[in-house]
């Protein structure tokens, strides 16, 4: 089985591999089996093949945002200071707000 994709600029395209083995280059370099995950680059071309094995596989692709990043594990918000204040309203028990309908 072979399959050949080409990505759209601008978006980030993962693939995660769920069952069996495969080749996720066109060379076949290297045989990656379940549970590796595959980075492409932008406007790259998925190539995905295999020989005797099958394979399950998620592809995911998304448009980039470009915004920035503040990264306070478990919490990801934009700036310093949202994330400073989520902090807060997660110790104050008011991180997550009911929606009202």
């Amino acid at each position: 089985m072979r399959l050949r994709h080409r990505t759209q600029k601008g978006y980030t395209v993962i693939a995660y591999i769920l069952e069996g083995a495969g080749y996720f280059d066109s060379k076949k370099e290297t045989l990656l089996e379940k549970e590796h995950l595959v980075v492409y680059s932008d406007g790259d071309e998925i190539s995905v093949s295999t020989e005797a094995n099958s394979i399950r596989f998620v592809l995911v692709s998304g448009k980039r945002l470009s915004e920035s990043i503040a990264w306070g594990s478990p919490i990801v918000m934009n700036t310093q200071e949202e994330l400073r204040i989520a902090f807060e309203e997660y110790q104050n028990g008011t991180f997550i707000k009911p929606q009202k309908h």
